[in-house]
């Protein structure tokens, strides 16, 4: 058994950034949209909730026979080494023990790539001429022109395994395309529906095809980071925490060009757990994160913090006044959010607020 399997269930999410019709720019100065959905009513987790498509872990994803198809598929075996090529620091969900089959580098990716597709019907593949001359676009590409429909419903339900589809259609596992973004723990205090979640960026030439699986998905919409934002702001929609985190650093990223360039060069630096450690406040509530001051040393991700209701005397604003280095979401109600950080961001990622350098344009 996995070391934290008794207290949390791992899980995998992607973020799909899709450049809009001939390039074009919306009124934001965005030239992408991502892809969310809502959640229906009989979902047991997050129900009505907009989140990216993803969901737990499936013991298919670590099947030994994803290795034999991309052998068949004459994947060269450094392509499949390199997706494991990171330095810094290792999420638990990414560090292979003698409970697994794959390389968790391979088999979480795999789990975001299958739920992608039994949510939203959507099949990324990657280009085999690039792997083996071991250069590309960043670009990954969705696979269509099959009967979608029904492969999703059989792999939905469990007829018919994920491996089968891509054996069936010839075409290989976007493993490389699949940017290692995050990685979010829920907080201790959801003791019974916890969750360590691996987040997955990948970015496509062009906006495909959706099928919205009936039982999970209410609607489904592409928009930009700032639109869902300011929806999500204004009440229309409520984003869940990690995905309302990861559009806000990405709304100051207006271009996807530059966005792949980031990540490419952005995915070989390793991923530190965020963990939201929790202190109440007398206007509202305050979720820490590494690199905050207020962020218990040395957190296990287990304990409760014992000093929630230490600084509920304070306001916000006051409570923000004790530490000098911040990373943190204040809250002031479900929809009210602010973001703080004035340091750099860990492992070389997005600025929460903005202040990027070393992007080429924005």
């Amino acid at each position: 058994m996995r070391k934290y399997a008794k207290h949390w269930r791992d899980s995998a999410s992607l973020i799909v950034a899709a450049r809009n019709e001939g390039n074009a720019r919306d009124a934001d100065g965005f030239n992408y949209k991502v892809l969310v959905f809502k959640r229906t009513e009989r979902t047991s987790y997050l129900p009505n909730h907009i989140v990216f498509p993803g969901g737990a872990f499936d013991p298919q994803d670590d099947s030994p026979q994803w290795l034999s198809l991309l052998a068949q598929q004459h994947v060269p075996e450094a392509a499949v080494r390199s997706v494991a090529t990171v330095s810094g620091c290792r999420p638990y969900i990414l560090q292979t023990t003698s409970d697994d089959t794959l390389d968790r580098n391979l088999s979480v990716r795999l789990c975001a790539l299958r739920e992608c597709f039994e949510e939203l019907g959507v099949l990324l593949v990657a280009n085999k001429n690039e792997l083996v001359s071991a250069t590309g676009s960043g670009f990954s590409r969705a696979r269509e022109g099959f009967d979608v429909v029904s492969w999703q419903k059989d792999v939905h339900d469990g007829r018919k395994s994920f491996l089968e589809l891509y054996s069936e259609l010839r075409e290989t596992p976007e493993l490389w395309g699949l940017y290692e973004w995050s990685t979010w723990i829920t907080p201790t205090y959801f003791p019974q529906r916890r969750f360590e979640t691996a987040f997955f960026l990948a970015a496509l030439d062009e906006i495909p095809s959706v099928f919205p699986e009936k039982f999970e998905v209410e609607e489904y919409m592409w928009a930009s980071p700032r639109t869902l934002l300011e929806a999500h702001t204004e009440g229309n929609l409520w984003l869940a925490p990690p995905q309302a985190y990861e559009l806000e650093r990405l709304s100051y990223v207006h271009d996807i060009d530059v966005l792949v360039e980031f990540a490419t060069k952005r995915k070989f630096h390793g991923t530190t757990p965020f963990c939201p450690v929790m202190y109440n406040t007398s206007d509202g509530s305050v979720g820490t994160l590494p690199g905050d001051d207020m962020y218990p040393k040395d957190f296990d991700f287990l304990t409760d913090n014992a000093d929630v209701n230490k600084y509920v005397h304070l306001s916000t604003q006051e409570f923000a006044d004790l530490a000098q280095n911040l990373h943190r979401v204040e809250h002031r109600g479900i929809n009210s959010q602010t973001y703080l950080q004035n340091g750099q961001p860990v492992d070389g990622h997005l600025h929460l607020c903005g202040k990027n350098t070393g992007l080429s344009k924005l």
